[in-house]
């Protein structure tokens, strides 16, 4: 009898065992960030999906018709507005973006388009007089920037409306830039942010 026990203990164990079920694996990838077009130093601007969802929350601006020389490209994840100005190989590119908060702040901003120029930090006290643009019903400031070799250049307007900060940034071909100023200017007075 003694015998036994574990025989009948081992014959319910193995009853209970079933067949080892076979491993799956799934290839799965990865949810890539959502890129916008690539801003004028070439690197594409990455942004994560909820920045991505937040940017959407805002709604997209009411834009006045295209000016002449202007071509309208198909906006990116964080894009409400593109547009290619001036003749091939002297060209500038308007994007219109819209961030949560102020971005790291207004000289933060700055700072960053001086960097794609090349240009070193600047600090608040260059910037203390700074223009200031309508922008549909809203009032923006108005940037202006150029590389030191003067062959690139950014025309910029920022705006902060309630939780948001909207960008109208002009950038390319300092000739381009020079001669749109006046439009560009004209184009964002002519926008309604939603």
């Amino acid at each position: 009898m003694r015998r036994r026990v574990p025989l009948l203990a081992l014959a319910l164990v193995l009853a209970g065992c079933e067949p080892e079920a076979a491993h799956r694996s799934y290839a799965v990838p990865k949810s890539a960030p959502a890129t916008s077009p690539a801003p004028s130093d070439g690197k594409p601007m990455t942004a994560s999906p909820a920045m991505v969802a937040q940017a959407g929350a805002f709604g997209s601006p009411r834009f006045p018709a295209t000016p002449a020389g202007w071509t309208a490209k198909e906006p990116g994840a964080m894009r409400k507005g593109s547009w290619t100005v001036g003749a091939p190989g002297a060209e500038a590119e308007l994007a219109v973006t819209v961030f949560p908060g102020d971005v790291g702040g207004r000289m933060a901003n700055i700072n960053r388009w001086r960097a794609q120029l090349g240009l070193e930090p600047a600090v608040a006290e260059h910037y203390d007089a700074i223009a200031i643009a309508r922008v549909g019903s809203a009032q923006g400031e108005v940037v202006d920037l150029r590389s030191a070799d003067g062959a690139r250049a950014t025309a910029a307007v920022l705006v902060r409306q309630g939780d948001a900060t909207w960008f109208f940034k002009l950038t390319g071909d300092a000739a381009t830039v020079d001669a749109a100023r006046a439009t560009f200017l004209a184009f964002v007075a002519a926008t309604e942010l939603p």
